[in-house]
């Protein structure tokens, strides 16, 4: 049985994380250059650390989450399709 609201529900969170991963993607990505290079701008190192850390366990849980909605999505047009029977005369 297919359910359509829950289509949409999925693909409605699933496109909100898309763009919650780029956001924390380009900010991890920043702090992981930074880290890497040694360059530091208005922080230091250990907070610029502190705050990757904490930022790469909201990354895996919205990653996660994303995976589940987007297998869903992935799934949705094969699952059957209950049908009612016909009418007889």
């Amino acid at each position: 049985m297919r359910n359509t609201q829950l289509y949409l529900f999925c693909k409605k969170i699933h496109r909100l994380l898309v763009i919650l991963m780029i956001v924390l993607g380009s900010i991890m990505a920043g702090t992981g250059y930074m880290m890497h290079e040694g360059v530091y701008i208005l922080v230091s190192a250990i907070q610029i650390r502190f705050f990757h850390n904490n930022l790469s366990i909201l990354f895996s849980i919205i990653l996660g989450i994303m995976s589940l909605t987007g297998l869903y999505l992935f799934l949705f047009p094969y699952l059957k399709v209950k049908r009612e029977p016909p009418l007889s005369n």
